[in-house]
Order: structure tokens, then sequence, then C-alpha cells
């Protein structure tokens, strides 16, 4: 990696689960968003950044519809982004994030959603999101749930209309 600064730094791209180092994926998950000792939700692609034998970034991918206006879209939905807490702010999302795009911009799918807490609309905005939603809506259990946070959404293909995803909330679908 050119100009990144983390001795021995890679980025493992995996597509679906298999071979996933699952006791990593779930002590960075912990590190950067707390929780539980569930593993770690299932993902069709993600992207790991280790340095030094350490996993200090993540990012995952499920493909998914999404059924918004009544018309059925398919896309990437974008989770898990985090980094280890004592490295953020060092490039090490960016660069995942950037590494993810390029990989999905290769890939038939024309866009990509996630759902992210206020603080980071201006971290997603610079890596070409765009808000499409003040809410997201998902269906926790048995029961709709409306998340405060907005979404926002990414074009791959350059035919693809984002505009065509905008409304007040939404909908992500089922929350794992």
């Amino acid at each position: 990696m050119d100009s990144f600064s983390f001795p021995g730094a890679r980025v493992e791209h995996i597509s679906g689960d298999m071979g996933l180092p699952e006791a990593d994926v779930l002590r960075l998950l912990k590190a950067a968003f707390g929780g539980d000792d569930a593993p770690p939700w299932p993902a069709n692609q993600r992207w790991l950044l280790w340095s030094a034998g350490e996993l200090l970034g993540h990012v995952s991918v499920q493909r998914r519809w999404f059924i918004v206006h009544k018309r059925y879209f398919e896309g990437w939905f974008v989770g898990g982004v985090c980094v280890d807490p004592d490295f953020q702010r060092a490039g090490i999302g960016t660069l995942l994030m950037q590494r993810a795009h390029a990989d999905l911009a290769l890939q038939e799918l024309g866009f990509a959603v996630l759902n992210c807490g206020r603080p980071l609309l201006r971290f997603y905005e610079r890596l070409g999101y765009t808000k499409i939603s003040d809410r997201a809506l998902y269906i926790r259990g048995d029961k709709l749930a409306l998340d405060e946070d907005p979404a926002l959404a990414i074009r791959f293909k350059a035919d693809f209309d984002l505009s065509a995803l905008a409304g007040e909330a939404f909908p992500f679908g089922f929350d794992f």
C-alpha cells in the first residue's frame, strides 16, 4: 500500500463467510461498537485491514432487494464499517471503503446503501455517498422500527438514478 503508514498493512477481500477469522472480527466489532458475543452478522463480501497480524478495520456488504415506492431495487447494504478505536482517524476507514467501492463497481449492481449516525455524515459524503432519507425503516423481530439516523447511497453504475431511492424513511428491511 503505497502511502499507507502501517507496517505490513494489507487488505483482505473475503467473498462469503468461508474462512472468516470470526474471533478477530468479533473482537474488532466489540471494540468499535460494544455489544455481546453474537457472531458477526452474515455478509456476501468483507474487506479486512490487517497490520502486524492485528485486524484494524472491517467493512461488510450484503446483497439485498429493497422495495422503494412500490419498485424493487437490488443493491448492496453496507454494514459493520469500523476501525479499531486505537487507530481511528488514520485513514483506515477511508482506505477500506475505497477498496470496497472499487471492487463493487466492477460487479453488476448499480448502488449501495447504508445507515449511519449523523456525526458520520461528512465522512460518507466525502466518499461519494448522498443522503437519500433522514431515517431508516427496519424489521426487527416481528415489528417495524424507525431508526432516526439518515440513510445514504452511492452509485456504481452511471445509469442508476439515486433519486429513485429517496424518501421519508428508507426501507432497509431485516436487521440482523
